[in-house]
Protein backbone atom coordinates (compact mmCIF):
# COMPACT_ATOMS: atom_id res chain seq x y z
CA UNK A 1 0.00 0.00 0.00
CA UNK A 2 1.44 3.42 -0.70
CA UNK A 3 1.94 5.68 2.30
CA UNK A 4 0.22 8.91 2.92
CA UNK A 5 0.97 10.16 5.82
CA UNK A 6 4.21 10.25 8.45
CA UNK A 7 3.68 10.59 11.82
CA UNK A 8 6.43 12.07 13.24
CA UNK A 9 7.63 12.09 16.78
CA UNK A 10 5.52 15.12 18.48
CA UNK A 11 2.75 12.98 17.05
CA UNK A 12 1.78 15.46 14.04
CA UNK A 13 0.73 13.87 10.73
CA UNK A 14 2.42 15.40 7.70
CA UNK A 15 1.98 14.47 3.97
CA UNK A 16 4.47 11.54 3.02
CA UNK A 17 6.91 13.50 0.79
CA UNK A 18 9.44 11.47 -1.56
CA UNK A 19 11.68 14.06 -2.25
CA UNK A 20 12.05 14.70 1.92
CA UNK A 21 13.78 11.25 1.87
CA UNK A 22 15.57 12.40 -1.60
CA UNK A 23 17.00 15.04 0.70
CA UNK A 24 17.99 13.18 3.61
CA UNK A 25 20.10 10.55 1.35
CA UNK A 26 22.22 13.57 -0.10
CA UNK A 27 22.93 14.77 2.95
CA UNK A 28 24.19 11.35 4.29
CA UNK A 29 26.06 11.38 0.88
CA UNK A 30 27.50 14.92 1.49
CA UNK A 31 28.72 13.76 4.52
CA UNK A 32 31.32 11.30 3.10
CA UNK A 33 32.07 13.54 0.30
CA UNK A 34 29.22 12.33 -2.38
CA UNK A 35 27.94 14.67 -4.79
CA UNK A 36 25.35 12.48 -6.88
CA UNK A 37 21.79 14.23 -6.38
CA UNK A 38 20.74 11.74 -9.31
CA UNK A 39 21.51 8.82 -7.31
CA UNK A 40 20.06 10.26 -3.97
CA UNK A 41 17.00 10.42 -6.00
CA UNK A 42 16.88 6.86 -7.20
CA UNK A 43 17.49 5.39 -4.04
CA UNK A 44 14.45 7.42 -2.75
CA UNK A 45 12.27 5.79 -5.26
CA UNK A 46 13.69 2.40 -4.33
CA UNK A 47 12.44 3.48 -0.95
CA UNK A 48 9.11 4.39 -1.79
CA UNK A 49 8.78 0.95 -3.66
CA UNK A 50 10.17 -0.92 -0.49
CA UNK A 51 7.16 0.82 1.52
CA UNK A 52 4.73 0.55 -0.57
CA UNK A 53 5.39 -3.39 -0.13
CA UNK A 54 5.88 -3.72 3.36
CA UNK A 55 3.08 -1.14 4.66
CA UNK A 56 -0.15 -2.49 5.19
CA UNK A 57 -1.72 0.69 6.10
CA UNK A 58 -1.48 4.52 4.64
CA UNK A 59 -0.06 5.91 8.16
CA UNK A 60 3.63 5.39 9.15
CA UNK A 61 6.00 6.49 11.73
CA UNK A 62 9.08 8.80 10.77
CA UNK A 63 10.98 5.46 12.28
CA UNK A 64 9.53 3.00 10.06
CA UNK A 65 11.12 5.87 7.04
CA UNK A 66 14.08 5.94 8.45
CA UNK A 67 14.41 2.53 9.04
CA UNK A 68 13.39 1.71 5.38
CA UNK A 69 16.28 3.93 4.28
CA UNK A 70 18.98 2.48 5.95
CA UNK A 71 17.86 -1.02 4.76
CA UNK A 72 17.79 0.19 1.03
CA UNK A 73 21.06 1.40 1.27
CA UNK A 74 22.67 -1.56 3.04
CA UNK A 75 20.82 -3.59 0.35
CA UNK A 76 22.38 -1.48 -2.21
CA UNK A 77 25.69 -1.47 -1.32
CA UNK A 78 25.87 2.04 -0.30
CA UNK A 79 27.38 1.11 3.16
CA UNK A 80 29.05 4.26 3.67
CA UNK A 81 26.15 6.12 3.18
CA UNK A 82 24.24 3.95 5.32
CA UNK A 83 26.29 4.52 8.51
CA UNK A 84 25.96 8.33 7.57
CA UNK A 85 23.06 8.37 7.64
CA UNK A 86 22.49 6.11 10.95
CA UNK A 87 25.22 8.33 12.73
CA UNK A 88 22.96 11.95 11.18
CA UNK A 89 19.81 10.14 12.70
CA UNK A 90 21.01 9.22 16.20
CA UNK A 91 22.88 12.68 16.14
CA UNK A 92 19.40 14.46 15.70
CA UNK A 93 17.96 11.94 18.43
CA UNK A 94 20.47 13.22 21.17
CA UNK A 95 19.90 16.74 19.93
CA UNK A 96 16.12 16.40 20.56
CA UNK A 97 16.05 14.98 23.44
CA UNK A 98 19.11 16.98 25.00
CA UNK A 99 17.00 19.88 23.75
CA UNK A 100 13.50 18.77 25.53
CA UNK A 101 15.35 18.09 28.98
CA UNK A 102 16.94 21.25 29.54
CA UNK A 103 14.47 23.42 28.58
CA UNK A 104 12.24 21.29 30.69
CA UNK A 105 9.41 21.10 27.95
CA UNK A 106 7.98 17.65 27.13
CA UNK A 107 10.09 14.50 27.43
CA UNK A 108 10.80 13.01 24.04
CA UNK A 109 7.38 11.03 23.07
CA UNK A 110 8.85 8.85 20.78
CA UNK A 111 10.45 6.44 24.11
CA UNK A 112 8.36 3.45 24.56
CA UNK A 113 8.33 1.86 28.16
CA UNK A 114 7.99 -1.64 28.76
CA UNK A 115 6.25 -2.93 31.69
CA UNK A 116 7.73 -5.95 33.85
CA UNK A 117 4.40 -7.76 32.47
CA UNK A 118 4.83 -6.67 28.53
CA UNK A 119 2.79 -3.93 28.67
CA UNK A 120 4.05 -0.48 26.42
CA UNK A 121 3.07 3.08 27.67
CA UNK A 122 4.84 5.81 25.66
CA UNK A 123 7.47 8.37 28.17
CA UNK A 124 5.77 10.75 30.65
CA UNK A 125 7.55 12.47 32.86
CA UNK A 126 4.02 13.01 35.07
CA UNK A 127 3.84 9.35 35.16
CA UNK A 128 7.40 8.72 36.00
CA UNK A 129 7.14 11.61 39.24
CA UNK A 130 4.11 9.67 40.44
CA UNK A 131 6.37 6.34 40.40
CA UNK A 132 8.71 7.94 42.28
CA UNK A 133 6.83 9.89 44.95
CA UNK A 134 4.59 6.67 45.58
CA UNK A 135 7.46 3.81 45.62
CA UNK A 136 10.97 6.21 46.71
CA UNK A 137 8.87 8.61 48.81
CA UNK A 138 9.81 11.34 47.46
CA UNK A 139 8.16 14.74 47.66
CA UNK A 140 7.85 16.85 44.36
CA UNK A 141 10.98 18.91 44.23
CA UNK A 142 13.31 15.63 44.75
CA UNK A 143 10.84 13.42 42.56
CA UNK A 144 11.36 16.16 39.37
CA UNK A 145 15.69 16.60 40.13
CA UNK A 146 15.66 12.57 39.88
CA UNK A 147 13.60 12.62 36.79
CA UNK A 148 15.57 15.22 34.77
CA UNK A 149 18.71 13.20 36.01
CA UNK A 150 17.04 10.01 34.28
CA UNK A 151 15.66 12.31 31.45
CA UNK A 152 19.64 13.63 30.58
CA UNK A 153 20.68 10.02 30.95
CA UNK A 154 18.67 9.30 28.08
CA UNK A 155 19.27 12.62 26.18
CA UNK A 156 22.70 10.90 25.53
CA UNK A 157 21.41 7.86 24.04
CA UNK A 158 19.40 6.51 21.09
CA UNK A 159 16.76 3.79 22.46
CA UNK A 160 13.77 4.02 21.03
CA UNK A 161 12.73 1.27 23.79
CA UNK A 162 13.05 1.09 27.46
CA UNK A 163 12.84 -1.79 29.64
CA UNK A 164 11.39 -1.59 32.91
CA UNK A 165 14.48 -3.59 35.01
CA UNK A 166 16.96 -0.62 32.61
CA UNK A 167 14.20 2.45 33.39
CA UNK A 168 14.63 1.10 37.15
CA UNK A 169 18.60 1.33 37.01
CA UNK A 170 18.30 4.80 35.58
CA UNK A 171 16.32 5.60 38.89
CA UNK A 172 18.96 4.22 40.90
CA UNK A 173 21.46 6.23 38.99
CA UNK A 174 19.76 9.17 39.02
CA UNK A 175 19.04 8.83 42.89
CA UNK A 176 22.66 8.56 43.37
CA UNK A 177 23.68 11.82 41.51
CA UNK A 178 20.72 13.89 43.19
CA UNK A 179 22.47 12.54 46.47
CA UNK A 180 19.78 10.38 47.84
CA UNK A 181 21.69 7.91 48.69
CA UNK A 182 18.78 6.36 51.47
CA UNK A 183 16.53 5.93 49.37
CA UNK A 184 17.89 4.67 46.39
CA UNK A 185 19.49 1.83 48.88
CA UNK A 186 16.17 1.16 50.46
CA UNK A 187 14.01 1.11 47.34
CA UNK A 188 16.90 -0.65 44.44
CA UNK A 189 14.52 -3.77 43.36
CA UNK A 190 16.03 -7.20 43.35
CA UNK A 191 17.73 -8.40 40.27
CA UNK A 192 18.53 -11.74 39.35
CA UNK A 193 20.91 -12.01 36.17
CA UNK A 194 18.99 -13.35 33.33
CA UNK A 195 22.56 -15.98 32.67
CA UNK A 196 21.26 -17.22 35.93
CA UNK A 197 17.49 -18.10 35.36
CA UNK A 198 19.03 -19.51 32.23
CA UNK A 199 21.16 -21.65 34.68
CA UNK A 200 18.34 -22.86 36.61
CA UNK A 201 16.03 -23.69 33.51
CA UNK A 202 19.06 -25.74 32.13
CA UNK A 203 20.72 -27.42 34.81
CA UNK A 204 17.18 -28.06 37.30
CA UNK A 205 15.68 -31.43 37.75
CA UNK A 206 12.03 -30.36 37.08
CA UNK A 207 10.43 -26.93 36.50
CA UNK A 208 9.66 -26.41 40.30
CA UNK A 209 13.02 -26.68 40.87
CA UNK A 210 13.98 -24.05 38.57
CA UNK A 211 11.13 -21.31 39.86
CA UNK A 212 12.82 -22.64 43.89
CA UNK A 213 16.57 -21.75 42.21
CA UNK A 214 15.38 -18.34 41.02
CA UNK A 215 13.33 -17.76 43.92
CA UNK A 216 16.28 -18.43 46.64
CA UNK A 217 18.85 -16.21 44.52
CA UNK A 218 16.45 -13.06 45.38
CA UNK A 219 15.72 -14.13 48.88
CA UNK A 220 19.60 -14.19 49.19
CA UNK A 221 19.98 -10.90 47.89
CA UNK A 222 17.36 -9.56 50.16
CA UNK A 223 18.82 -11.25 53.05
CA UNK A 224 22.51 -9.93 52.59
CA UNK A 225 21.15 -6.79 51.82
CA UNK A 226 18.71 -5.71 54.34
CA UNK A 227 18.94 -8.24 57.67
CA UNK A 228 23.03 -8.99 58.01
CA UNK A 229 25.60 -6.80 59.60
CA UNK A 230 28.43 -5.74 56.94
CA UNK A 231 30.78 -7.76 58.67
CA UNK A 232 28.89 -10.96 58.10
CA UNK A 233 28.42 -9.77 54.77
CA UNK A 234 32.00 -9.45 53.84
CA UNK A 235 32.56 -12.53 54.89
CA UNK A 236 30.32 -14.28 53.18
CA UNK A 237 31.26 -12.59 50.04
CA UNK A 238 34.81 -13.40 50.02
CA UNK A 239 33.84 -17.12 50.70
CA UNK A 240 35.27 -16.87 54.39
CA UNK A 241 32.12 -17.87 56.25
CA UNK A 242 29.10 -19.79 55.03
CA UNK A 243 25.64 -19.70 56.78
CA UNK A 244 22.99 -22.38 55.61
CA UNK A 245 19.54 -20.66 54.68
CA UNK A 246 20.37 -17.34 53.72
CA UNK A 247 18.38 -17.80 50.19
CA UNK A 248 15.29 -19.93 52.52
CA UNK A 249 15.15 -17.65 55.80
CA UNK A 250 12.16 -19.63 57.24
CA UNK A 251 13.07 -23.38 57.03
CA UNK A 252 15.59 -25.11 59.22
CA UNK A 253 18.92 -26.58 57.48
CA UNK A 254 18.84 -30.65 58.05
CA UNK A 255 15.98 -33.34 59.42
CA UNK A 256 16.50 -36.39 60.26
CA UNK A 257 14.28 -39.04 60.86
CA UNK A 258 13.39 -43.13 61.86
CA UNK A 259 10.31 -44.79 60.08
CA UNK A 260 9.21 -47.45 62.49
CA UNK A 261 8.97 -50.85 60.88
CA UNK A 262 6.54 -53.29 60.15
CA UNK A 263 6.30 -56.50 58.64
CA UNK A 264 4.36 -54.65 55.57
CA UNK A 265 6.47 -52.85 53.61
CA UNK A 266 3.69 -51.01 51.98
CA UNK A 267 2.49 -49.41 55.11
CA UNK A 268 6.14 -48.54 56.07
CA UNK A 269 6.29 -46.62 52.35
CA UNK A 270 2.92 -44.91 53.25
CA UNK A 271 4.13 -43.68 56.51
CA UNK A 272 7.44 -42.52 55.16
CA UNK A 273 6.32 -40.68 52.38
CA UNK A 274 3.89 -38.79 54.79
CA UNK A 275 6.40 -37.84 57.45
CA UNK A 276 8.55 -36.42 53.95
CA UNK A 277 5.35 -33.85 52.76
CA UNK A 278 5.27 -32.92 56.03
CA UNK A 279 8.84 -32.41 57.07
CA UNK A 280 9.52 -30.58 53.68
CA UNK A 281 7.83 -27.33 54.62
CA UNK A 282 9.92 -26.71 57.67
CA UNK A 283 13.25 -28.08 56.66
CA UNK A 284 15.50 -27.46 53.64
CA UNK A 285 16.79 -31.19 53.66
CA UNK A 286 15.58 -34.18 55.05
CA UNK A 287 16.92 -37.57 55.46
CA UNK A 288 14.60 -40.65 56.24
CA UNK A 289 16.02 -44.00 57.71
CA UNK A 290 14.01 -47.07 56.52
CA UNK A 291 13.88 -50.14 58.49
CA UNK A 292 15.65 -53.46 58.06
CA UNK A 293 12.53 -55.07 56.55
CA UNK A 294 12.66 -52.70 53.43
CA UNK A 295 16.20 -54.18 52.74
CA UNK A 296 15.42 -57.77 53.84
CA UNK A 297 12.49 -57.54 50.70
CA UNK A 298 14.79 -55.66 48.70
CA UNK A 299 17.20 -58.67 48.95
CA UNK A 300 14.76 -61.34 47.60
CA UNK A 301 13.84 -59.43 45.17
CA UNK A 302 11.49 -57.48 45.70
CA UNK A 303 11.71 -55.27 42.46
CA UNK A 304 8.03 -53.77 43.28
CA UNK A 305 9.30 -51.13 45.99
CA UNK A 306 12.19 -49.76 43.85
CA UNK A 307 10.36 -47.44 41.97
CA UNK A 308 8.08 -46.10 45.40
CA UNK A 309 11.70 -45.76 47.06
CA UNK A 310 13.27 -43.87 44.27
CA UNK A 311 10.50 -41.45 44.56
CA UNK A 312 10.48 -41.06 47.77
CA UNK A 313 14.26 -39.75 47.19
CA UNK A 314 13.18 -36.78 45.29
CA UNK A 315 11.72 -35.92 48.85
CA UNK A 316 14.78 -36.00 51.03
CA UNK A 317 17.76 -38.62 51.15
CA UNK A 318 17.32 -42.29 51.84
CA UNK A 319 18.92 -44.52 53.99
CA UNK A 320 18.16 -48.21 54.14
CA UNK A 321 19.37 -49.76 57.29
CA UNK A 322 21.66 -52.67 57.45
CA UNK A 323 22.65 -55.33 60.53
CA UNK A 324 25.89 -55.83 58.48
CA UNK A 325 26.97 -56.16 55.28
CA UNK A 326 24.20 -56.55 52.41
CA UNK A 327 24.44 -58.25 48.62
CA UNK A 328 22.63 -55.87 47.65
CA UNK A 329 25.18 -53.95 46.69
CA UNK A 330 26.49 -56.09 43.93
CA UNK A 331 23.23 -55.15 42.11
CA UNK A 332 22.38 -52.09 43.50
CA UNK A 333 18.92 -50.72 41.60
CA UNK A 334 18.95 -47.17 42.77
CA UNK A 335 20.76 -44.27 40.28
CA UNK A 336 20.93 -40.49 40.96
CA UNK A 337 23.09 -41.31 44.46
CA UNK A 338 19.80 -40.32 46.84
CA UNK A 339 19.56 -43.82 48.28
CA UNK A 340 22.27 -45.37 50.69
CA UNK A 341 23.20 -47.38 53.61
CA UNK A 342 22.84 -47.18 57.09
CA UNK A 343 23.91 -49.34 59.73
CA UNK A 344 24.70 -49.58 63.79
CA UNK A 345 28.52 -48.58 63.84
CA UNK A 346 31.08 -47.61 61.29
CA UNK A 347 32.25 -51.29 59.44
CA UNK A 348 35.23 -50.22 57.30
CA UNK A 349 34.82 -52.71 54.55
CA UNK A 350 31.11 -51.51 54.21
CA UNK A 351 32.46 -47.68 54.06
CA UNK A 352 35.17 -48.62 51.56
CA UNK A 353 32.84 -50.48 49.45
CA UNK A 354 29.87 -47.15 49.14
CA UNK A 355 32.55 -44.69 48.62
CA UNK A 356 33.66 -46.89 44.93
CA UNK A 357 29.83 -46.30 44.64
CA UNK A 358 30.13 -42.89 45.63
CA UNK A 359 27.48 -42.95 48.49
CA UNK A 360 27.39 -41.62 51.51
CA UNK A 361 27.34 -44.01 55.19
CA UNK A 362 25.30 -42.95 58.41
CA UNK A 363 25.35 -44.95 61.15
CA UNK A 364 24.94 -44.51 65.06
CA UNK A 365 23.00 -46.35 67.61
CA UNK A 366 20.11 -43.88 67.52
CA UNK A 367 19.14 -44.80 64.49
CA UNK A 368 17.14 -48.15 65.62
CA UNK A 369 15.87 -45.87 68.40
CA UNK A 370 12.09 -45.66 68.00
CA UNK A 371 10.52 -42.80 66.30
CA UNK A 372 13.94 -40.94 66.29
CA UNK A 373 14.03 -37.23 65.42
CA UNK A 374 17.21 -35.75 64.74
CA UNK A 375 16.85 -31.59 63.73
CA UNK A 376 19.49 -29.49 62.80
CA UNK A 377 18.33 -25.51 62.99
CA UNK A 378 21.48 -24.40 60.97
CA UNK A 379 24.26 -25.79 59.39
CA UNK A 380 27.48 -22.81 59.04
CA UNK A 381 31.19 -22.98 58.26
CA UNK A 382 34.46 -20.77 58.26
CA UNK A 383 37.03 -20.77 55.85
CA UNK A 384 40.60 -20.29 57.54
CA UNK A 385 42.83 -21.29 54.59
CA UNK A 386 45.58 -18.64 55.06
CA UNK A 387 44.97 -17.92 58.69
CA UNK A 388 47.31 -20.14 60.39
CA UNK A 389 48.66 -18.35 63.68
CA UNK A 390 46.44 -15.12 62.30
CA UNK A 391 44.87 -15.28 65.63
CA UNK A 392 43.03 -11.38 65.48
CA UNK A 393 41.71 -12.67 61.85
CA UNK A 394 40.57 -16.23 63.81
CA UNK A 395 38.76 -13.41 66.43
CA UNK A 396 36.57 -12.10 63.55
CA UNK A 397 35.88 -15.11 61.63
CA UNK A 398 33.95 -16.38 65.16
CA UNK A 399 32.51 -13.10 65.76
CA UNK A 400 30.76 -13.20 62.23
CA UNK A 401 29.52 -16.40 62.64
CA UNK A 402 28.10 -15.72 65.78
CA UNK A 403 26.24 -12.40 64.23
CA UNK A 404 25.30 -14.37 61.79
CA UNK A 405 23.32 -17.34 63.47
CA UNK A 406 22.02 -14.70 65.58
CA UNK A 407 19.95 -13.24 62.93
CA UNK A 408 19.18 -16.80 61.36
CA UNK A 409 17.62 -17.99 64.66
CA UNK A 410 15.60 -14.43 64.72
CA UNK A 411 14.40 -15.06 61.06
CA UNK A 412 13.19 -18.56 62.23
CA UNK A 413 11.41 -18.00 65.09
CA UNK A 414 8.50 -16.87 63.60
CA UNK A 415 8.06 -20.95 62.38
CA UNK A 416 6.87 -22.94 65.68
CA UNK A 417 7.93 -26.08 64.23
CA UNK A 418 11.50 -25.20 64.30
CA UNK A 419 11.44 -25.34 68.23
CA UNK A 420 14.47 -27.16 69.41
CA UNK A 421 17.47 -27.93 67.19
CA UNK A 422 21.47 -28.13 66.92
CA UNK A 423 23.24 -25.81 65.94
CA UNK A 424 26.82 -26.88 64.02
CA UNK A 425 29.48 -25.67 62.52
CA UNK A 426 32.74 -26.55 60.06
CA UNK A 427 36.08 -25.29 60.10
CA UNK A 428 37.76 -25.71 56.59
CA UNK A 429 41.58 -24.78 55.85
CA UNK A 430 43.49 -25.80 58.86
CA UNK A 431 45.25 -28.40 59.65
CA UNK A 432 43.76 -31.34 61.97
CA UNK A 433 44.76 -30.53 66.02
CA UNK A 434 46.52 -27.86 64.63
CA UNK A 435 46.83 -24.79 67.68
CA UNK A 436 45.38 -22.20 65.04
CA UNK A 437 41.94 -25.15 64.73
CA UNK A 438 41.96 -25.96 68.10
CA UNK A 439 42.08 -21.79 69.10
CA UNK A 440 39.26 -21.04 66.06
CA UNK A 441 37.21 -23.40 67.73
CA UNK A 442 37.55 -22.19 71.24
CA UNK A 443 36.72 -18.80 70.40
CA UNK A 444 33.95 -19.74 68.05
CA UNK A 445 32.08 -21.91 70.71
CA UNK A 446 33.13 -18.87 73.87
CA UNK A 447 31.56 -16.41 71.51
CA UNK A 448 28.85 -18.65 71.02
CA UNK A 449 28.09 -18.66 75.16
CA UNK A 450 28.62 -15.22 75.27
CA UNK A 451 25.62 -14.24 73.04
CA UNK A 452 23.78 -17.27 74.83
CA UNK A 453 23.98 -19.55 71.87
CA UNK A 454 25.20 -23.26 72.09
CA UNK A 455 26.99 -24.65 68.89
CA UNK A 456 28.30 -28.27 68.17
CA UNK A 457 31.48 -28.77 65.92
CA UNK A 458 30.49 -30.76 62.82
CA UNK A 459 33.01 -33.45 61.07
CA UNK A 460 32.05 -32.58 57.15
CA UNK A 461 30.65 -30.13 55.05
CA UNK A 462 27.56 -30.35 52.76
CA UNK A 463 28.11 -29.82 48.95
CA UNK A 464 26.89 -26.20 49.14
CA UNK A 465 29.20 -25.06 51.68
CA UNK A 466 32.09 -26.63 49.75
CA UNK A 467 30.92 -24.75 46.85
CA UNK A 468 30.55 -21.43 48.43
CA UNK A 469 33.88 -21.76 50.56
CA UNK A 470 35.55 -22.38 47.52
CA UNK A 471 35.05 -18.52 46.46
CA UNK A 472 38.19 -17.89 48.05
CA UNK A 473 40.41 -20.02 45.89
CA UNK A 474 38.68 -18.25 42.65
Amino acid sequence: MKPLEVVKRDGQAVPFDQGRIANAIARAQHAIGIEDNALASELARVVVEYLERACDQPSLGIEDVQNAVVHVLQESGNYEVAIAYARYRDARERFRRTRRVLGEGESAPNLCVIDIDGRRRPWSRDWLMTMLQDRYQLDAKGAREAVIQVEALLAESSLTELGAPLLLSLVDAALVRCGMHTQASERAPLRLERSRARKQLEEAADGQQAVLGCGRGLFEQLSLAEQYPSQVVNLYCRGRLWVDGLDDPRRGSHFLATVDGTSNPWQVLTQAFSLAAEAKRDWRRLSLVLPPSILGHLERGGTTLVQPIAALANLGFIYLYCDGRTPLLTRWPFSGGRVSIATYNDDFLLLRQLQEMRLPLLSGPHLMQGAYRGRVLVESALNAQGLEGEYSQMDGLAMGLIAALKVRLTQMAQSPALGGGDLRFAIFGLPPNSASNEYLERQVIQEGLRAGISLSRNSHLTEEACAHLGRLLE
